[in-house]
């Protein structure tokens, strides 16, 4: 193809370039760097060395100069020569004359290479050591690579405006765009780096604003390494001086999941087309040439010229439109305030929405398809998304900053939802909501997903993360507020004091205890390095830090900090430094002294979390031993930085400690461990008394006992469980099987823990019993033995199972329940019950699912339906399977396809498991983000763990180009497929895929291979000592 051709032209690199490269480099013209270029770019490098160095050489650099000056008239006549023969062979069209346009750009591929090593400069005579210092230094600047080559983009130009304009033409899903962004020059240069992937360029034009005429185009060319298009001028921008450069261009609307991508649904019959963007972190440059990093805000002024059957939506509210005879309209949209790129968008629909108003003014609409508004589907999220905005305004004390917020549910996205400022997108099945057949499960999806986008307004869209090594800054935030916003909305939830253990604290510290993991904050390089810091790490682990210092901080000396952050730097960037400085001095204002940035950065810059380990001193009264290590699952594991064994992790722990007996406990105390091993003398601690630590989990690490300690915790439990909090309760579950499964414990300890739980009449509890046994039961689900473990697991549940019964069908009651404790409880029991084979479970499933079928009226209760789908899939013929696969194709109700497609994975046929897969990558029968769902339900299948794993292989390459540029989608796959093989020969298996395979997810097989090399050792060293536990419970 013509345009693949033209990517492979090479554009000549000249001295000039060269020289102006080494003079951006050594900050030797422009304005001195501010704060804002500090962020934007590398310093320059100035060490008190250098200036000793410079007095010495000051003769040698007037001579030097001289030479210098000659080399340049050399370098720019030999310039010109060059430019004028390259133009002449192979360049665009030449620019006629001042502000004209110049042609189609090349995309040369490995274009812009250092030709060799440049002359060194002559030098006064100096002592040798400082020379060969002075020398290496040189030479490594002079090696630097050109502009459009480095990972950032260069920081001499600042975008101050973009003025957009684009036609979209849905019926051959292309558009075309003219941006003109308004520039600010900082360094002087002749060369114009920014952003442009996927996109033909039609015509550049710069000019300066105020005067007349333009600057000459030399040549463009694109630079696909780093995607970047380059303009080189015949002069350079001169420093101060504000420039216009106006890109034309066109591109296709893709058919993927990234960038101005296109979707589709059904609407009576008629297959309807929408299209809409994506663009963090880095897909803005897929949709119009832009500088595409966080610290490059602008303001934006969008137009968009679409056919008059649609209607079009972007960041602000529209303020013309104007009508065209041939049907099409141009819609204008007002300006923006200074935002960054990825957080930029706009969409083309024939959408239908309702209307709510805070009491602010800001209008709030919901925009879907016109069946769903009909139905009310949207009902529910636009609602809550109004007193959310007032909680937020109210809690930050920073009024919600644009006029209206509209939230728009597409029937395919890459994420569950997009923060867009004043346009937030949603895959429908996180925001659509019809109370008559949802369950408390999908509505608490569906509102933590809001309440986690709309925070977002503030933490990310308002105050924007300097870089992507701390996205952790907003998405931390975001996620915590998941839990304290849900408070708000249903303050007898407990959200932030319980439900964050099980479904952020425990969850994330599985894969954060891996060698494997990587800190909150870590570096980002490399475009490809951007991907990898959007996981749960830094969505998980930086909620749980932000709960920790909120607990140890006061929540009211906190919010008070999180109120000023978010004033000092709205509509503009912060690091975490910004954040800790912020904190520390409203900590400081009532009284108290805490360097925040000196505890914070030991959890934010390492890996992993600590294990505090508490042990009672035999021959001291009152004396405790506290001691600190890294907690990893595999010992053996290789650390993933070699210069740093787990010895040397050390961190400042805000550990709270009780003592309890039999029928009390005392207040907390605070104790802060900053060494590998202390002493401590703890009042009132008497031979039968107990030790807590950790109090209701608000830190982030594990706590480990000596086994005298752990039985008085595990009598405590047996004889009168409510002395000891529902959330301690359900830590201490979590830590032991967790304990247990690295080494650090006993096998039975988990397992004699959770014989309490007949008596266990609070959620929290069973729920974290649920999630800590799922792990253990895949790796003994494939055994001879297993059903030793199922019996004994079933003998747990069993009591518990016949007090709670079943729920009533309640398709007339209301969604939300007074009674979502327990009805969530209730819940949680039937899933063990059926998961682990209770013979009434199973029948009471069979009957539901018979009923359905004979009658074709779903009475089966909302809260179980999930559970009753999968459970009559695995126990009944293949009749069943294709009534619910015939019901996913005919419900339009998004919660309810979600567990229908779910159920079909629960099926016993590997016939039908095998027909699955293959279904799941044909679009037009699974939504794309829905294939990587059914791919990970089979794999946990145990009847389907090895056909998951040999389909993944065998469309690796399918797979990889589908969701290789999503984030999460690749890693989430990959995990979902491997984390619970755990013989020798799928571990052998999986090394050699690893090693033939092509492309994407290195970090995520590096994680992979650890986790079945660490379930491969359990295997080894600890499954038999668990069946011998259990053969000898079961006999007593």
């Amino acid at each position: 193809m013509a345009l693949e051709e033209k990517r492979e032209k090479r554009p000549p690199v000249t001295p000039m370039m060269i020289e102006e490269e080494a003079a951006l480099r050594n900050g030797s013209r422009g304005l001195t760097p501010g704060p804002w270029a500090e962020a934007a770019g590398p310093r320059p490098r100035t060490t008190e060395r250098h200036i000793a160095v410079h007095k010495r050489l000051v003769l040698g650099f007037a001579v030097s100069i001289l030479a210098l000056l000659a080399v340049t008239m050399i370098a720019v006549l030999l310039s010109v020569r060059f430019e004028e023969c390259g133009a002449a062979a192979d360049g665009p069209p030449r620019a006629s004359g001042n502000g004209s346009l110049s042609g189609a750009a090349r995309q040369p591929p490995g274009a812009g290479q250092p030709h060799g090593r440049p002359e060194e400069e002559a030098r006064g005579g100096e002592a040798a050591e400082e020379e060969e210092e002075e020398e290496e230094e040189e030479w490594q600047r002079r090696q630097e690579l050109p502009l459009w080559a480095r990972p950032r983009l260069p920081r001499h130009l600042r975008p101050l405006h973009y003025n957009l304009m684009l036609s979209a033409f849905m019926e051959n899903f292309t558009f075309s765009g003219e941006v003109n962004v308004q520039l600010e020059v900082r360094n002087a240069s002749r060369y114009i780096v920014l952003h442009a992937h996927r996109m033909h360029i039609e015509a550049v034009r710069v000019a300066e604003d105020k005067l007349a005429g333009g600057v000459r185009v030399a040549r463009t060319f694109f630079y696909p390494q780093t995607q970047v298009f380059v303009v080189v001028l015949n002069r350079s921008l001169e420093v101060q001086r504000s420039y216009n450069l106006k890109i034309i261009y066109n591109a296709l609307i893709e058919n993927e999941l990234l960038g101005f991508f296109r979707s589709s649904y059904v609407l009576h019959g008629e297959r309807r087309f929408l299209a809409v963007t994506q663009f963090s972190p880095t897909h803005a440059r897929k949709a119009f040439p832009c500088f595409d990093e966080p610290i490059y805000k602008a303001t934006f002024k969008i137009s968009i010229r679409h056919q008059a059957t649609y209607l079009s939506l972007s960041n602000m509210p529209v303020e013309t439109s104007v009508f065209e005879e041939d049907g099409w309209v141009t819609d204008h949209f007002s300006q923006t305030p200074l935002m960054s790129t990825y957080y930029l968008a706009w969409a083309v629909c024939n959408f239908t929405y309702r209307e709510t108003v805070t009491k602010s003014g800001v209008v709030v609409r919901l925009y879907a398809r016109p069946d769903a508004i009909r139905r009310g589907s949207g009902d529910y999220a636009l609602n809550i998304t109004r007193s959310l905005i007032e909680f937020y305004e109210d809690y930050f004390k920073v009024p919600y900053s644009l006029p209206k917020l509209d939230l728009l549910a597409v029937p395919k996205h890459p994420y569950a939802a997009m923060e867009n400022w004043g346009l937030s997108v949603f895959v429908e099945q996180r925001i659509l909501l019809d109370p008559s057949i949802s369950s408390i499960l999908y509505l608490l999806d569906v509102t933590m997903v809001i309440v986690h986008e709309l925070c977002h307004q503030w933490f990310g869209d308002l105050v924007t993360p300097v870089w992507w090594e701390d996205v952790w800054l907003k998405e931390g935030f975001a996620h915590y507020f998941e839990f304290v916003g849900t408070d708000y909305l249903y303050p007898g939830w407990n959200m932030e004091k319980q439900r964050f253990l099980t479904d952020v604290l425990h969850e994330v510290m599985l894969l954060d205890g891996l060698a494997s993991s990587h800190p909150v904050s870590q570096e980002v390089q490399q475009a490809t390095d951007i991907d990898r810091v959007f996981d749960w790490i830094a969505y998980k682990k930086g909620a749980a830090l932000i709960r920790m210092l909120a607990n140890f901080m006061g929540h009211s000396v906190f919010q008070m900090g999180l109120q000023d952050y978010l004033t000092i730097h709205k509509y503009g960037n912060a690091a975490r430094n910004d954040l800790w400085n912020t904190l520390s001095k409203a900590l400081k204002r009532v009284g108290k002294s805490v360097n925040i940035q000196e505890v914070m950065d030991q959890w934010t810059l390492q890996m992993g979390y600590p294990v505090i380990t508490i042990l009672g001193n035999e021959t001291t009264d009152n004396i405790i031993v506290i001691s600190q290590e890294r907690f990893v699952y595999d010992s053996d594991a290789k650390p993933k930085d070699p210069s740093r064994g787990d010895n040397s992790y050390l961190w400042q722990i805000p550990l709270t400690i009780a003592v309890g007996n039999t029928s009390h406990i005392s207040s907390e105390a605070i104790i802060w461990v900053s060494n590998k091993s202390e002493h401590h003398r703890i009042p009132a601690f008497e031979e039968a008394s107990w030790l807590l630590g950790n109090i209701n989990q608000t830190g982030y690490f594990r706590v480990n006992y000596d086994i005298r300690n752990w039985r008085l915790l595990i009598n405590q439990l047996t004889r009168n469980h409510e002395v000891i909090s529902v959330s301690n309760r359900a830590g201490l579950i979590d830590d032991a099987f967790n304990l247990a499964r690295a080494g650090y414990l006993p096998q039975n300890i988990p397992l004699e823990i959770i014989r309490y739980l007949s008596e266990e009449k609070d959620f929290l509890p069973w729920h974290a019993a649920s999630r800590a046994l799922y792990p253990l039961d895949k790796l003994l689900d494939r055994t001879e033995n297993y059903n030793i473990f199922n019996e004994y697991i079933l003998r747990q549940v069993a009591s518990m199972y016949l007090k709670l019964g079943w729920p009533m069908n309640n398709l007339n009651k209301s969604l939300v329940q007074a009674s979502y404790q327990h009805e969530e409880l209730r819940r949680e029991v039937i899933m063990l019950a059926c998961s682990f084979g209770n013979k009434h479970c199973h029948q009471q499933a069979a009957t539901l699912i018979s009923d359905w079928i004979s009658s074709n009226r779903n009475r089966i209760p909302l809260n179980v339906r999930d559970i009753v789908y999968c459970t009559g899939v695995s126990l009944m013929d293949e009749d069943v399977w294709e009534f619910i696969w015939m019901k996913f194709h005919s419900t339009t109700a998004v919660s309810e396809k979600k567990i229908l497609l779910e159920a079909l994975t629960c099926s016993d046929d590997r016939n039908l498991l095998n027909r699955l897969l293959n279904l799941s990558l044909n679009s037009e029968v699974v939504l794309d983000q829905d294939a990587i769902d059914v791919i990970i339900h089979v794999a946990r299948n145990p009847h389907g763990r090895d056909l998951a794993w040999k389909f993944f292989r065998e469309k690796w390459k399918i797979l990889n180009a589908r969701y290789g540029e999503a984030l999460f989608m690749n890693s989430k796959l990959v995990s979902g497929v491997t984390e619970f093989l755990n013989t020798e020969g799928e571990l052998r298996e999986l090394k050699n895929f690893i090693k033939s395979y092509e492309g994407g997810a290195a970090v995520s097989f590096s994680r992979a291979v650890e986790t079945v090399e660490a379930n491969v050792r359990w295997q080894r060293l600890y499954k038999e000592e668990l069946f011998q536990w259990l053969r000898k419970s079961l006999t007593h």
